[in-house]
């Protein structure tokens, strides 16, 4: 009985922790789109900022609005959580699947941030200082594409990671 109700707590609190760190990875991309997506702040003048109705004006437009300011990170959570609920529907040992999300989860914000900053370093070297409150895609066109890349390793590695080894036991064994 006292080991049901504390494979039940920790059950409780590893769905917690999933749910805490997919809220995290949805403030982080919402970051993101803030920081990347949107070319300017709020306190540019028109004389700052492109041309209505150019290419790079409309996108930043619609980035900085509802509900292109919510699309990347609900993109990015909604296929995350849909990896999860098929691997676990698929899975024989779905005893580690929670914890190899939250684990890659952490992964995943750790490199955001590391990214984020090599990439507004980069662009800083090769474009120089700030010189208007609009920043454009040429500033964060480096941000954007290790955003691209890391998104594209976190579902590489959702798909494939193999819980056996986070978990340091050997595979599963088969019926037979």
């Amino acid at each position: 009985m006292r080991g049901r109700i504390c494979l039940a707590a920790a059950s409780f609190l590893l769905l917690a922790a999933l749910i805490g760190t997919w809220t995290a990875l949805y403030w982080a991309e919402s970051l993101f789109t803030e920081s990347h997506l949107v070319g300017y702040s709020c306190c540019v003048t028109e004389e700052d900022l492109p041309a209505l109705g150019t290419l790079e004006r409309t996108a930043s437009d619609f980035f900085r609005t509802f509900p292109g300011k919510h699309l990347p990170p609900l993109v990015f959570v909604s296929a995350s959580v849909a990896l999860f609920a098929m691997r676990m529907a698929k899975a024989q040992t779905k005893r580690g699947l929670p914890l190899l999300f939250v684990t890659l989860n952490l992964l995943y914000l750790v490199a955001d941030f590391w990214l984020v900053g090599i990439s507004w370093s980069l662009s800083d070297r090769l474009n120089g200082p700030w010189a208007i409150p609009y920043t454009g895609y040429y500033r964060t066109g480096y941000g954007i594409a290790l955003h691209v890349a890391l998104w594209l390793v976190y579902f590489f590695a959702s798909l494939r990671a193999n819980t056996d080894r986070l978990l340091c036991a050997g595979p599963a064994p088969t019926g037979g």
